[in-house]
């Protein structure tokens, strides 16, 4: 789930046709018919995306399964046809129990394989994970499938956490005693750890996006965007252990000019900050906007690698002086038939980006 506190994306519910998509101007609730005499009319859930004229709609049923108003947002759970029961903050699409795998077990298990693969824990030792955002619970759920790992989660809003519990069947991640749960803000979360000089293996950031576009072609400034920038980053890379740490977090889409520039500009804190093997992947998803997905993925580390950010020639393969494979296939044997998307292939292949994408990335100049 991207969210902290909501995607603080306006959605609309009203009788437009279309795909999915972000941002509209003004949320209605309007019913539609579904095409079908005498059947049942449904609600459609738009995103808007303004900066590139895309629109995409999802259909649901129209009497909400739950509806819940926190201190920060408005949650609700619909049902869908097709993609299951559907998770909306403030009206904006977090995940559908169909595509919700997509997301989420990449989030968990490309950071987990990747520490695994670098560095073999010894046996019985604990691997300590972070979790920041990801309120809906799933990312945890799929780090416990490691029976070594320890985990906080730490999430702004204790409803989120509440619905979910109640209408996920991946709930009972909280009840696991190897998770200790965090109500509170993940930003001032990290600093506190950084002056307590915690330590943890992996990191998953689970965010909401930190800004977004108005129709008029306005850059407005999100709240999550403090856990984007150089300072919070530069937490993240103490909280990591020196000899093998890993750090994954949601990095929008690249179908999006002002995204992709983003992209670019987290690329370069990363590396100045000193992480190693920096990495774009994506994930395929329908139900997000433009149907894909980013993330980046980032080490620190003490061993020779292929790309090191204090220099070195750097190639599109990042991971091909970092990651051993066969371990990353050996340690999926252990979790084979528990996954819905994530596998080794797919792993290694989310950083086969199109070309354009790649020079826009890897080749970009100041």
């Amino acid at each position: 789930m991207m969210s902290m506190s909501g995607k603080f994306k306006l959605w609309v519910i009203h009788a437009l046709l279309g795909l999915e998509c972000i941002h509209a101007a003004e949320p209605h609730h309007d019913a539609t018919d579904s095409g079908d005499a005498g059947a049942q009319k449904m609600k459609r859930v738009i995103e808007e995306e303004h900066e590139i004229g895309f629109i995409q709609t999802l259909l649901v049923h129209p009497t909400p399964i739950s509806v819940q108003q926190s201190d920060y947002q408005t949650i609700e759970v619909y049902e869908s046809d097709h993609f299951g029961k559907v998770f909306l903050l403030d009206e904006a699409l977090q995940l559908t129990e169909r595509d919700a795998p997509h997301y989420n077990e990449m989030l968990a298990h490309v950071p987990m394989m990747e520490y695994l693969a670098v560095q073999q824990p010894d046996e019985g030792g604990t691997i300590n994970a972070l979790v920041i955002g990801g309120g809906d619970g799933y990312v945890t759920s799929e780090l416990l499938k490691y029976p070594n790992v320890v985990i906080d989660h730490v999430d702004l809003d204790k409803e989120v956490i509440n619905v979910s519990k109640e209408h996920f069947e991946w709930s009972s991640a909280w009840e696991d005693e190897r998770v200790n749960l965090i109500v509170g803000d993940g930003a001032a979360f990290v600093r506190e750890q950084v002056e307590k000089k915690k330590k943890y293996h992996v990191i998953v950031q689970d965010a909401s996006d930190p800004f977004w576009y108005d129709e008029n072609g306005e850059k407005i400034i999100l709240p999550s965007h403090v856990l984007y920038d150089m300072k919070h980053f530069d937490g993240i890379y103490a909280l990591l252990e020196d000899s093998n740490g890993v750090f994954m977090f949601q990095a929008e889409t690249y179908n999006i000019p002002s995204n992709l520039e983003e992209i670019q500009t987290w690329k370069k804190s990363l590396e100045e900050i000193g992480f190693d093997g920096v990495r774009y992947g994506s994930i395929a998803i329908p139900t997000y906007s433009t149907g894909q997905i980013g993330f980046f993925v980032a080490h620190v580390s003490n061993k020779d690698m292929v790309c090191k950010s204090d220099g070195g020639v750097c190639t599109m393969d990042l991971s091909a002086g970092l990651i051993d494979w066969t371990v990353v296939s050996s340690q999926f044997e252990k979790i084979a038939g528990t996954t819905k998307y994530y596998h080794p292939r797919i792993h290694r292949s989310a950083f086969d980006l199109p070309f354009w994408v790649e020079e826009a990335i890897y080749d970009s100049k100041e």
